[in-house]
């Protein structure tokens, strides 16, 4: 089984919206053996309920997250927590699998010597019309913030006891420092060239809201990490 780690939010009235195009998708997957692990930081029992409106056609596993409220890696964390699947796949409340044949095409793509996969992915503003194919490749520069993968929502990987999860105190630069640790413990990722999933970039993202005080402050934490163990 493949477990979907989604945090989820209001994000300004439009949650609820957002995981209606998830669900849509994962309703004709050709891939059937997954569940959707929810982790809501929302204020309201809006996304809640969206979700009982789909339990009897979609797996469905909610879980209200009040700790943290607003901090993007703790509520992915705690999604990650809770999958049950032998594969986790993290993917964004506003990005979406690109077709119906995304969760078999990651599922095939593990052998028995994969530990984590990188997905190509697709971009775009209004969700409707795709700009810009990311093809993703590691560098050794990526904890400098080189990300040549894109966001989490690309990555898959094996469910182990001992999880690697995103450092909570850092926003801007926390996928490339997740990459870097999955990189340390595991070997390169195996790079999947075909699309999976579709990264929505839009003004209301969480990461376009990170004061650029904090973006110069987390670059400087990650030169001092790793430099000089690289």
């Amino acid at each position: 089984m493949i477990s979907l780690a989604m945090p989820t939010y209001e994000t300004f009235g439009q949650g609820c919206e957002l995981l209606e195009v998830h669900f849509a998708k994962l309703l004709v997957q050709t891939y059937k053996d997954f569940e959707i692990v929810i982790s809501d930081h929302s204020k309201d029992d809006a996304i809640r309920n969206f979700c009982e409106g789909y339990k009897d056609r979609l797996p469905i596993r909610y879980f209200h997250n009040p700790d943290k409220r607003g901090s993007l890696s703790h509520n992915t964390n705690n999604a990650i927590k809770h999958c049950q699947g032998n594969l986790i796949k993290i993917l964004f409340q506003d990005d979406f699998l690109w077709s119906e044949s995304s969760l078999e095409t990651i599922v095939d793509s593990f052998d028995e010597d994969t530990h984590w996969i990188v997905t190509a992915c697709e971009h775009t503003y209004d969700g409707v019309k795709f700009h810009r194919t990311l093809i993703p490749q590691y560098n050794d520069e990526i904890y400098l913030g080189k990300n040549t993968i894109g966001n989490p929502s690309v990555v898959t990987f094996r469910n182990t006891e001992d999880k690697i999860l995103l450092d909570e105190g850092l926003t801007w630069m926390v996928d490339v420092d997740y990459y870097k640790k999955m990189h340390d413990r595991f070997g390169l990722p195996k790079i999947v060239p075909e699309i999976t999933v579709v990264i929505r970039q839009w003004s209301k993202q969480l990461t376009h809201l990170i004061p650029i005080k904090i973006k110069e402050k987390e670059a400087r934490l990650m030169r001092e990490r790793y430099v000089k163990t690289s």
